[in-house]
């Protein structure tokens, strides 16, 4: 009798054994405390370009910039609520207005006259992990 007792004890004591007590859950870092975040982007038609420029709060952990377009359609014929893909147009490297301005820009001759375009920033760490800016766009 004493046997058959022991087993189903020890089983109940690993389990509350197990459990144990857990530690709060804890946010995962910022955008600001893991590297940069883009400030006041902005796209401007400037002859036949658009052009955009931002902004990083810090570029510290930043390595490169991707910058990616999206063609929402022709003017007056622009769905706003679908689903936008969008494709890299070019890679810049962190310090490529270098660390005292921390401005950036770039110019994206290849845009069509009555289309909708609109851009995103992926601010990349030299681990490849990037965040997206929010995104800005234009009525060519």
């Amino acid at each position: 009798m004493i046997k058959n007792s022991i087993g189903p004890a020890a089983l109940c004591a690993l389990l509350l054994l197990g459990c144990g007590l857990k530690a709060n859950p804890v946010a995962p870092a910022s955008g600001a405390a893991r590297g940069g975040t883009v400030q006041k982007p902005s796209v401007a038609a400037e002859g036949g370009a658009a052009v955009l420029s931002w902004r990083l709060s810090s570029s510290d952990r930043v390595s490169y910039t991707i910058i990616e377009r999206s063609t929402l359609g022709s003017a007056g014929n622009i769905c706003r609520d679908c689903p936008r893909t969008f494709e890299p147009i070019d890679r810049l490297p962190a310090d490529n207005a270098g660390e005292k301005s921390r401005e950036y820009r770039f110019v994206d001759s290849s845009v069509g006259k009555g289309k909708t375009y609109s851009y995103r920033l992926q601010l990349c760490e030299e681990t490849g992990e990037c965040r997206e800016s929010q995104t800005v766009e234009i009525d060519f």
